[in-house]
């Protein structure tokens, strides 16, 4: 029996050019070397964490569900300067293409990303999409479920532009970005939309009461949502954590 014939390797060397510029420009683009790119991405993100919203039911959301799982990615991308950074105090410096400059190669790609999200997503059909929400919100009132659920995305999607502006704020591009990102998302959660949300319970809870409804659950939620800093901070206490 003769040798089993195997294909001779290539030397490193002798590697045409071409794949190597192939290579590093999808490791460009997957690690979204453009600070462009990567904020275009987070808008992105958000967006569909306001799809996502409705989908889970509106007025809440699943604690495992893909409206955090989005969020999470939008704040990932919006801090992916701040993720190098620590990669690189880590001992990972240079190992991924974090110069934040755009290739020729890529330049393309880069701006068709932008101008699809900017453009084409955010521009026009995020306002359709909440324009058809709105009107879910009357045939969902028509079949006698809750309109909130459909207005309160609607009004998500159609804010989602001042979200993300307000995110990139709160980007303050250290090793901790992400978190910190996080942090203040839920800081203005509970000091900003929740008294919203307070005050339409209580409203809620008056409108059940006037139509000899059960109301009590309402004003129940409405207090806590007024509340809910002083009660986060009551728990931070018991627990004995405090957040960095």
């Amino acid at each position: 029996m003769g040798t089993l014939w195997r294909r001779p390797q290539r030397p490193h060397s002798l590697q045409p050019l071409e794949y190597k510029y192939a290579d590093t420009c999808v490791i460009q683009c997957a690690l979204l070397a453009s600070p462009d790119v990567r904020d275009a991405l987070a808008l992105f993100c958000f967006v569909m964490a306001g799809f996502q919203l409705r989908e889970e039911g509106g007025t809440n959301f699943s604690s495992n569900g893909g409206f955090f799982r989005w969020i999470l990615w939008g704040a990932v991308f919006l801090t992916l300067t701040g993720i190098f950074a620590w990669l690189s105090a880590e001992g990972f410096g240079g190992a991924f293409g974090a110069s934040g400059a755009t290739a020729p190669y890529t330049a393309t790609i880069a701006s068709a990303v932008q101008d699809f999200v900017y453009n084409v997503l955010r521009d026009r059909i995020v306002p359709v999409i909440a324009g058809a929400l709105v009107l879910k919100s009357l045939l969902d009132t028509g079949e006698g479920h809750s309109p909130f659920p459909s207005i309160i995305s609607a009004l998500f999607l159609l804010g989602v532009g001042g979200i993300f502006t307000q995110a990139q704020g709160w980007n303050d591009g250290t090793e901790y970005a992400t978190s910190n990102i996080l942090k203040s998302m839920l800081n203005w959660a509970m000091t900003s939309v929740a008294p919203v949300l307070g005050a339409m319970s209580i409203y809620g809870a008056i409108v059940q009461f006037v139509r000899k409804q059960n109301w009590s659950i309402y004003v129940i939620v409405g207090g806590g949502l007024l509340m809910v800093p002083v009660l986060w901070t009551l728990i931070q206490k018991w627990a004995g954590v405090t957040i960095l």
